[in-house]
């Protein structure tokens, strides 16, 4: 029964099949256990995460949940009372909030799902009963590739969905929380968005995350990073070209836009690009059409534009480097991903997750943090926000020989330590520490070019020489 759904009530009106179906989609691929009742109390959904407590629950047959697809014939007593029963009760006055349920009954003490929503039909009549496990402080969707069209061609230059795409955003503060319910309502809608936050932030994984709960979740999601490319190759590769366009034109060939087809464009560190390619830009989200490099045909386009910056456009737009008209059309829906000095309570969080992340992918046992070390990581200032963090808890998975981490294993140089009483004294080296992953990480970003890297961490490229030799980096 396990990530299956039998709908049974034939009645039940085309907008609730619909509902259910995007429902289940969606449990199937969260980490929060679900499971739908029928008024029979009979269970005719669980997803796999549901396995977890099935048993603590007398609705759910024992000792686990059945993996056949039939429906559960012999119902179990339910407790008294079952807030989920009562939601099928006529008089039982609640409001149905779906897709984003909110507790709507009030559970048994040590229920095992604490929240039930009813889900109705268009005549108002309860149909099913959605149980949730509790909310924990993060939630993992993973979105399968087998879930993507089949007649999707493959992006060579863009992400579509990898094998899994796992989309998380984890911690429990108020910015996070705010940011993630902002990506929900943002998800809902179909206008351009604009996500600004400091580099390392996430805004990637913000971006393939309204994408994977909008509409288009079935459609190309397309990566495009606008400073890696030269404006009439980022042309090119954003709206095609046309044989002999130019030299090296062998054959027509599809642009991004095209390739990204009822599906999302992300256009990554759109404040780096001339003011000829937004004037290029801006004609698309005008018209919605594109025209290829070289060719005088229009070719309409159906493409959703999430863009992003580390530079605020605000700015630009004050000094002329961005069009004022392009940024209202990019920014119809802003959003800002917090730095990660501003959530410091999510850190521990972060750390938990990296640390299973890394050690399942270098094969190591799992590991811990000493008290020292969290305090330690939680002080840090953090200039390269979550990816800074990320890359650190790496190299000490792959360094670090004892499955406890000290604050001397988070630094290159264990001779710079500070007295362990004296956290102040940290920052130093670990901002030193923070700037040699981050300039490995841009050299890793541009395949070893010294320019690229450098226009990416926004410095000259006699600076990053000077940081090269200092760092030891050959």
């Amino acid at each position: 029964m396990a990530g299956s759904f039998l709908n049974q009530d034939s009645n039940s009106d085309v907008s609730l099949s619909a509902r259910i179906e995007g429902l289940t989609f969606l449990a199937h691929h969260l980490d929060e256990p679900v499971v739908i009742f029928n008024p029979r109390k009979e269970l005719v959904y669980a997803n796999p995460s549901a396995n977890k407590i099935a048993k603590d629950c007398p609705l759910i047959p024992s000792p686990s949940i059945p993996s056949s697809d039939s429906l559960v014939s012999n119902p179990q007593t339910p407790c008294d009372p079952c807030h989920a029963m009562e939601l099928f009760q006529p008089d039982m006055q609640v409001q149905d909030t779906f897709p984003c349920p909110s507790p709507s009954a009030v559970p048994t003490p040590g229920c095992p799902f604490p929240r039930a929503v009813p889900l109705k039909s268009g005549t108002g009549m309860t149909h099913f009963a959605i149980l949730m496990g509790a909310r924990g402080s993060e939630t993992v969707m993973v979105v399968p590739r087998d879930r993507v069209s089949s007649d999707l061609p493959l992006q060579q230059h863009g992400d579509f969905f990898p094998e899994t795409l796992p989309l998380t955003i984890i911690g429990d503060s108020e910015p996070v929380q705010r940011l993630v319910e902002m990506v929900r309502l943002i998800a809902a809608s179909e206008a351009t968005v604009l996500i600004q936050g400091e580099s390392g932030t996430g805004k990637e994984l913000v971006a393939k995350s309204i994408h994977a709960l909008s509409r288009r979740y079935l459609r190309p999601f397309v990566v495009v990073e606008c400073s890696a490319l030269p404006e009439t190759l980022l042309e090119s590769e954003l709206f095609g070209h046309v044989r002999g366009s130019f030299t090296g034109a062998v054959a027509d060939r599809k642009g991004l836009f095209e390739e990204a087809e009822g599906g999302t464009i992300f256009l990554d560190e759109i404040s780096d690009t001339t003011p000829a390619f937004q004037a290029r830009l801006l004609r698309v989200l005008q018209e919605g059409e594109i025209k290829p490099v070289g060719s005088n045909v229009s070719i309409k386009v159906n493409v959703r534009v999430i863009s992003a910056g580390n530079k605020p456009l605000e700015d630009l737009v004050a000094t002329k480097v961005f069009r004022a008209d392009l940024y209202y059309r990019l920014a119809v829906l802003p959003l800002t991903v917090p730095p990660l000095r501003e959530r410091r309570e999510d850190v521990h969080l972060l750390v938990k997750h990296f640390l299973v992340q890394s050690a399942r992918k270098h094969g190591r046992d799992s590991m811990d943090v000493s008290p020292d070390a969290q305090t330690a990581l939680a002080q840090h200032p953090w200039p390269g926000n979550v990816r800074e963090l990320e890359n650190l808890i790496e190299r000490v998975v792959v360094t670090c020989r004892h499955s406890t981490i000290e604050v001397k294993d988070l630094f290159a140089d264990h001779s710079l330590q500070p007295d362990r009483s004296d956290l102040s004294s940290i920052g130093k080296t670990a901002r030193q520490e923070a700037e040699r992953l981050r300039i490995l990480q841009a050299l890793r970003d541009a395949k070893g070019d010294k320019t690229r890297a450098a226009r990416a961490l926004s410095i000259s490229r006699s600076s990053l020489y000077n940081k090269l030799r200092d760092y030891h980096i050959s």
